[in-house]
């Protein structure tokens, strides 16, 4: 039995490149590039491809092999081998591998490939075959490798036999001599030859011919191959052919090969495998020589098909993650041994470099401070943040390279210790330390404890480590040693104070030095490093970061929501009340006050009316959308004109359009312009969207018609709603639409509003509104399913809103109030903001003009349908498997269904376009395909369904993609394959699944899974048992019991758990086939591209809670969070809460955005900026001088801000939210 692996090994593709470049008959005894690593960077040659070796061309031997299946993951009993031969060279190659060890065989969740380490005790070197030995050295693989090389069958001699021309003219001589008169006689060509050869060959490998014998005097054989047994017999005779001379006439028989009943076994010596073998080298060597002669190859049409795929998917090194910056420029020469090293090849991805260096480390936990090293060069290479990270976490971890041990070691002038060289004693490094220590700065004294450290680790000496730490290196021992007054939560001006009193001798100076540095690094204190720089503390100004940390915050100040810091002020005065605390407040507000952005590079926030931050969240949309932005600055371009036309002639979204709604979308999309207008030339970071626009926005279009009271008839209608249409809106009264501050709702004032931060009532993670209104009604349910039409009704279309006449001025006010009543109602609750979307893009379509017709559904072609409508075919499968013609449907995106558990947006879309029960025709099954996609590409993801009579929000994770690639649900011949091939093993999946949730889920109250709860309940029954003793005892009848009910019960217990065991494997196990097979299906299919734009969230419940917009700037590289009146940068580390929202406070996305990725700067434009000039400065007179007077002041003193609510750091700095007394309130101060 041969010993276990140990040592490097190497991942599975660069063992398929070192196989391809591998060649044995040009490669040294050892170390050898295949079976053999290279040396560490410096301490030997790095082993590459060796100049003058073949470059294999190798095609795959099908008759000798077992390749794996496209579809069927390899288990505990599975064996495949690749048998090859090369074109140039005609070596010989098998490649076996054996699972029969494995439990979970590679690639899986933990080990994405292969990681293969030597097993030199069962090599076998001969004289005609070279085998080596690996072993997975994953634990629950373990697949058994081996890689074998035969040398050719046929010898340079034996080539010569059959090529050398003067021994073809020999033979053509001696045939013409032993029958003169033959006609036909010719002199054979080298290609002859092995052409004639081989058809004899593939003639014998063929059962079914059964001309098994043919004369000695064959003319073709005798020019091929001599007279009788001249010149060929020996070698016709090795190959198996038979010269039978008793015969009527001298005859030669074709060799007989038995089958070979198990080719994994085969060991390439029966004759089958030989003649096999001769089969494919005559191929070769046919078009060798027809290359150098020019003569035709009868062989050519057969081909020399590549055997890499098969060697990388018998070796499961296809399609791993690769780094995608070297598809443009690979790595430089100099990093190759350091990839090699880690036994990865240098395209691999970040993740893969990782998984490789663990599986070093573990494998060979020696050499783990080199491949420590290697790792460090690759990212430095790269520069990726991921490998970056990792190599800081390791270095905190206390892991050291070799490189840095080197320098470690020369910067404490001790001499590098190299390979065969005893290295130097504990005793006299620490005489170099103590000899370099006495006469240095702190600074680089502190340099030599830190390399001395490094070398303690590195040889895991706690003699030297405790030498490079002294008693205040920590935080802990840094405040120990200034005494027992200082805390963490001593302030810095008081740590100062007493690191002066022990600040007594040359000798403290350092030590004193060392513990403020050790402090002033743990809290990042500017004023502890002031003090170090110029030993005073005098005109400190404390660091915003320095300010959060005191006041118990972590986060930076752009991460945080204002609403949080406010609390985090009163917790700070209460917790540690005091002047320190007071200035960290005073530097946060300021900080909060300040612009972090020029106007012009950035976008303007909208402030919320009430409870409007669905509202202005898709405003910001709009605006970002350049397109969508042109069509509304540009609308009258597009608008229908009611002057040349008195109603419109096609239907938009579904019905016709009256005189009353187009004049009314017309409005809306002037309000709209007005506000983006607004946003592109405000100084201010914010701007407050008109009344008239919001309430427009809900406004129902036929309560203009009953609004044009001053009309007669309809002929007149079109008239009077534009009169009433372009008239302002009414002020609402200031107790029906302000802010919950109480202040008034001018635009132009300074405020802000809190109502987007608590935007409903009772809801649990907001507070309840300042009104006390009731909690507003949820958003009705979708009840129609994505991509699927509305029927349309077979009667005529309903008439236009007719136009009411009033008889008195005060019924025509008591409608207008009504119809406003209603808007405002509306805004101000909680509105879905799809159907929201929806309302307003059909009514700013009202407005326009027809650019085209839709033959299908008579629906009006304009360039805002063209902006985003998706065109989706369903086909219904029949009975017969055959497919009925497509329906086309015509939807402004896409809907997805309600997720019920975490999912990603490909398994969405999967759920939608998949195969499945159909919608038109009951017992049929259907499918959806995308016919046409739109530029901009809108997602909505359901999260309202109906339980038990409620409505409930599902808050279940959707994974976004920032690259999403819809070329699977296209509608074309080429991918409909591959995605049948996908539906069965999808819908199996969702049956394992469904049935895990049923044994699985019980009432949320319970807090136990199914079968825990089964066990419970036979508990609950076995102790009836015991209470009908005790109620005997007393003279009571005990209950009825079944006495095997208890025992059937915990039986069934059991079952359910093992089945949910079982149902968990075999869920992972189709989970990761299918992964697979989607890879290898629509690896290739990556055309259609779409980048993630914007994503509205929404966190809260049916109820109450707060949208907000993220949009991606493409031409800037950001993501922007767009919250009401803010708009923060979102940093490169906090993105994954848009594409994968976990916890609470990230909300849950509701609806995507994707556009399309070649147009994707053209179509996302957030920043349209051009702030108009600053006013001229007010007179001194009219300046206002409270904030220089709040400086003065005791801030303790003023009333705490609320708790709740977005609040003005202009506000806050001012004393948050209380009213102004009478004289402060100037009319000509400009805010």
């Amino acid at each position: 039995m041969s010993s276990p692996p140990y040592g490097p090994g190497k991942t599975a593709p660069k063992l398929c490149e070192d196989f391809l470049d591998f060649d044995p008959s040009n490669a040294a005894r050892s170390p050898n590039l295949l079976a053999d690593h290279s040396p560490p960077v410096g301490e030997g040659q790095y082993l590459s491809y060796k100049i003058g070796s073949c470059r294999h061309d190798y095609t795959t031997k099908h008759s000798q092999s077992v390749t794996p299946p496209l579809d069927i993951r390899p288990d505990g009993t599975t064996r495949y081998k690749l048998a090859a031969v090369c074109k140039k060279c005609r070596l010989h190659a098998a490649v076996s591998i054996d699972y029969r060890c494995a439990t979970n065989p590679c690639p899986n969740g933990e080990y994405p490939l292969h990681h293969f380490q030597r097993l030199p005790d069962e090599d076998v070197t001969s004289q005609t075959q070279i085998l080596y030995a690996w072993q997975c050295s994953a634990p629950q693989c373990q697949a058994h490798l081996q890689i074998a090389y035969r040398q050719p069958r046929l010898s340079d001699a034996d080539r010569d036999l059959l090529t050398n021309t003067d021994r073809l003219k020999w033979r053509y001589e001696a045939a013409v001599q032993v029958d003169p008169n033959r006609d036909g006689m010719r002199q054979a060509t080298p290609i002859d030859a092995l052409g004639r050869l081989r058809k004899y060959v593939k003639d014998s490998l063929n059962p079914a011919h059964n001309r098994r014998t043919f004369p000695a005097a064959n003319k073709r054989f005798m020019e091929a191959f001599g007279v009788q047994r001249h010149d060929c017999m020996e070698l016709l005779q090795r190959l198996g052919f038979q010269y039978d001379e008793t015969a009527e006439q001298e005859e030669w028989s074709l060799p007989n090969p038995a089958p070979v009943d198990f080719r994994l076994q085969a060991d390439g010596n029966s004759l089958r495998e030989l003649l096999e073998d001769v089969g494919f080298e005559l191929v070769a060597l046919m078009s060798k020589v027809a290359s150098e002669t020019g003569a035709i190859n009868s062989a050519a049409s057969e081909g020399w098909p590549s055997a890499v795929r098969d060697v990388e998917r018998t070796l499961a090194a296809q399609g791993y993650q690769r780094y995608a910056p070297l598809r443009r420029a690979p790595a430089s020469n100099d990093l190759l041994a350091y990839f090699a090293s880690l036994g990865v090849l240098q395209d691999f991805a970040d993740t893969l470099i990782e998984f490789a260096f663990d599986r070093q480390s573990n494998c060979d936990p020696e050499r783990q401070a080199y491949y420590f090293e290697c790792l460090q060069v690759i990212a430095e290479s790269r520069g990726t943040e991921q490998l970056q990270t990792r190599v800081v976490m390791l270095e905190s971890q206390d892991l050291v390279s070799r490189r840095d041990l080197s320098a470690a070691f020369r910067y404490l002038g001790v001499q590098v210790p190299t390979v065969g060289s005893t290295p130097p004693s504990v005793e006299y490094i620490l005489d170099c330390f103590t000899a370099r220590q006495s006469s240095v700065s702190p600074a680089v004294a502190e340099k030599n404890r830190e390399a001395l450290l490094k070398i303690g680790i590195a040889r895991s000496s706690q003699k030297l480590i405790k030498a490079s730490k002294q008693s205040v290196d920590t935080y802990e021992d840094a405040l120990a040693w200034l005494g027992p007054e200082a805390t963490k939560d001593t302030p810095d001006d008081l740590l100062l104070a007493l690191a002066a009193t022990r600040n007594e001798s040359a000798a403290d100076k350092e030590i004193v030095a060392k513990a403020i540095g050790t402090i002033a690094r743990e809290r990042k204190s500017n004023a502890l490093n002031n003090w170090l720089l110029t030993g005073n503390s005098a005109g400190y100004e404390m660091s915003v970061d320095e300010a959060l940390r005191y006041i118990g915050v972590e986060q930076k100040l752009e991460e945080l929501d204002i609403a949080v810091l406010t609390m985090q002020f009163d917790g700070a005065r209460t917790d540690k009340p005091g002047e320190q605390t007071e200035k960290a407040i005073r530097t946060i507000q300021k900080a909060l006050a300040s612009p972090s952005h020029s106007p012009e590079s950035w976008p303007v926030g909208l402030i919320s009316h009430g409870n409007t931050c669905y509202l202005n969240s898709l405003l910001q949309y709009y605006f970002g959308m350049k397109p969508f932005r042109d069509i509304i600055l540009d609308y009258d371009q597009y608008k229908l004109d009611l002057h040349e036309t008195k109603e419109k002639k096609h239907c938009v979204g579904g019905r016709h359009i009256s005189a009353i709604e187009i004049k009314s979308g017309q409005r809306f999309a002037r309000d709209l312009k007005e506000l983006f207008q607004h946003m592109i030339t405000a100084r201010g970071p914010a701007v407050k969207p008109e009344t008239d626009l919001v309430c427009r926005a809900f406004l129902d279009p036929e309560r203009y018609g009953q609004l044009a009271s001053d009309v007669i008839g309809y002929d007149n209608a079109v008239n009077g709603v534009e009169d009433y249409v372009d008239i302002k809106l009414p002020d609402l009264p200031a107790t029906e639409m302000q802010t919950p501050s109480g202040d008034a709702t001018d635009g132009k004032e300074r405020r802000v509003s809190n109502a987007s931060s608590v935007t409903l009532q009772e809801d649990e993670d907001t507070p309840m509104l300042s009104n006390g209104e009731p909690p507003p009604t949820p958003p009705e349910s979708p009840t129609q399913k994505p991509g699927q039409e509305k029927e349309q009704p077979n009667h005529a279309p309903p008439l236009p809103p007719r136009i009411r006449r009033f008889s008195t001025n005060e019924e025509k006010e008591a409608a207008q109030r009504r119809a406003l009543e209603e808007a405002r109602e509306k805004a101000k609750q909680q509105q879905d903001v799809t159907e929201v979307h929806d309302r307003a893009t059909w009514r700013l379509r009202a407005g326009m003009r027809a650019q085209g017709v839709d033959e299908g559904t008579q629906e009006q072609v304009d360039a805002l349908r063209s902006l985003y409508t998706v065109a989706v075919t369903d086909t219904v499968t029949k009975d017969d498997g055959t497919l009925e013609k497509p329906t086309l449907l015509k939807d402004p995106g896409i809907q997805l269904n309600v997720p019920t558990e975490d999912t990603d947006i490909y398994a969405a879309l999967d759920e939608v376009f998949d195969l499945q029960p159909s919608d038109v025709k009951f017992g049929q099954e259907s499918y959806k395909s995308i016919r046409t996609l739109p530029p901009i590409l809108q997602i909505n993801i359901s999260r309202i369904a109906y339980e038990n009579g409620q409505t409930h929000k599902y808050t279940k994770t959707v994974r976004l993609e920032d690259e999403l690639y819809l070329d699977r649900y296209l509608d074309t011949p080429e991918i409909l394959p591959s995605r049948r091939a996908c539906w069965e093993l999808r819908r199996r999946l969702r049956n394992l699944r469904r049935e895990r949730k049923v044994l699985k889920d019980t009432d949320a109250s319970l807090d136990l899974e199914g079968p825990a709860v089964v066990s419970e309940a036979a508990e609950f029954l076995e102790g009836l048992s015991d209470m009908n003793a005790q109620l005997a005892e007393v003279g009571v009848d005990g209950l009825e019991l079944d006495t095997e009910l208890s025992s059937d019960l915990k039986s069934a217990a059991e079952q359910h758990k093992q089945r949910l065991v079982d149902l968990e494997r075999e869920i992972d196990g189709q989970q990761t086939e299918l992964e697979q097979r989607v890879k290898t299906h629509f690896s290739n299919f990556r055309t259609a591209k779409y980048r993630l734009a914007a994503v509205f969230f929404h966190r809260g419940t049916t109820t109450g809670g707060h949208y907000w917009l993220d949009i991606h700037d493409f031409q800037n590289n950001i993501w922007r969070r767009y919250n009401d009146e803010t708009v923060e940068e979102l940093p490169a580390n906090r993105v994954h809460e848009i594409l994968e929202a976990k916890e609470h406070n990230h909300g849950t996305p509701t609806y995507v955005v994707y556009v399309d990725d070649s147009r994707k700067e053209d179509l996302v434009q957030p920043v349209c900026r051009d702030p108009e000039d600053a006013p001229p400065e007010e007179p001194a007179e009219h300046q206002w001088q409270d904030v220089q007077m709040s400086e003065q002041r005791d801030v303790r003193a003023l009333p705490p801000p609320p708790a709740a609510g977005t609040i003005d750091p202009k506000m806050l700095e001012e004393g948050g939210e209380a009213s102004w007394d009478t004289p402060r309130q100037v009319g000509e101060a400009v805010w």
